[in-house]
C-alpha cells in the first residue's frame, strides 16, 4: 500500500446521495385521571423540574436524517436502553435493534455512543451523562432500500482529548448480488457532532476498505480503491480533501 497523500483529482471516489425520509412515530403520553384541586396543588409544589441539558451543547440539526424527532440536540433521556431512548418498536412499526454501545473519554467528559440498526437503515446517538440520565449531543441516521448491517469500525481520540473521530461501516443488502460497503466518518468534541469527510448529504463513501491511521499526534484516513489515497485530519476536525 503506497503511503503519502494522493491528489484528489486522481482519486475516483464514489459519493452517494442519500434520499432521506422521516416518519418515526412519536411516543404516546400516558393518560391519567385529573386530580382533585387540593391534591393538584400539593403535586405542583412537590414536582421536580425536568433536568435541563447544558446550553453548551449546540442546537444543530440531526445529521443526514431524523432518527426520532424527540431525540434532538439537548434532549434529556433517562438511560441508554432502547426503551429509555424511546426506540422500542410498536406493533406494525419498523424493527429497531441494538447494534453497538461504546464510550469515548474526552477532556470535557465521557460521551456514550449508541448504535442502532433499523429495518432498512442505521442510526447513531451521542449522549453526555447529566443528572440522573443523559443529554443528546446529536444523532446521525441513514435510510436504505435494503437490509443493512452496521458497525463502529474504529475510533480515534486526539492526544489532548479535544475531539474524537468515528468510522462507521454499513453493508447494504449483505449476501446479495447488490451488496455495497459504505463508510461514514464523523467527528465530535462532546458538545457537537459533524461529518468529518464529505459534504452532507453526499458523505457516504463506497470503497472496499477505509481505515484510520494514527501517526504520532496526526491522524490520517486511508481510502482504498484501485490504489490507496491518504487524507490528513485538519485542525477543524475534518479531513482535508484539497491539495
Amino acid at each position: 500500500m503506497r503511503a503519502g497523500v494522493e491528489a484528489v483529482g486522481r482519486l475516483r471516489l464514489v459519493w452517494v446521495l442519500v434520499l432521506v425520509g422521516t416518519g418515526c412515530a412519536e411516543l404516546r403520553a400516558a393518560m391519567m385521571p385529573p386530580p382533585a384541586p387540593q391534591t393538584q396543588v400539593v403535586q405542583e409544589q412537590a414536582r421536580v423540574p425536568s433536568p435541563r441539558c447544558p446550553e453548551r451543547i449546540a442546537l444543530d440539526e440531526p445529521l443526514e436524517a431524523d432518527l426520532v424527532r424527540t431525540l434532538g440536540a439537548r434532549s434529556f433521556v433517562p438511560g441508554v436502553s432502547l426503551s429509555q431512548l424511546g426506540l422500542v418498536s410498536s406493533p406494525g412499526a419498523p424493527e429497531v435493534r441494538s447494534s453497538f454501545q461504546s464510550q469515548l473519554t474526552l477532556a470535557d467528559g465521557p460521551v456514550e455512543l449508541v448504535g442502532v440498526t433499523l429495518q432498512s437503515g442505521a442510526g447513531l446517538l451521542l449522549l453526555r451523562p447529566e443528572a440522573d440520565g443523559y443529554c443528546v449531543v446529536n444523532t446521525w441516521s441513514t435510510w436504505q432500500s435494503s437490509e443493512t448491517q452496521y458497525t463502529l469500525d474504529s475510533s480515534w481520540t486526539s492526544p489532548d482529548g479535544r475531539l474524537a473521530i468515528l468510522l462507521v461501516k454499513l453493508v447494504v443488502a449483505p449476501g446479495s448480488e447488490g451488496e455495497e460497503t459504505r463508510w461514514v466518518v464523523l467527528g465530535t468534541d462532546g458538545w457537537r457532532t459533524w461529518i468529518a469527510l464529505g459534504t452532507p448529504p453526499q458523505h457516504q463513501l463506497l470503497a472496499p476498505s477505509v481505515s484510520l491511521k494514527p501517526k504520532g499526534k496526526q491522524l490520517y484516513l486511508d481510502v482504498k480503491l484501485e490504489r490507496t489515497s491518504r487524507f490528513a485530519l485538519g485542525k477543524d476536525g475534518r479531513f482535508m480533501t484539497g491539495q
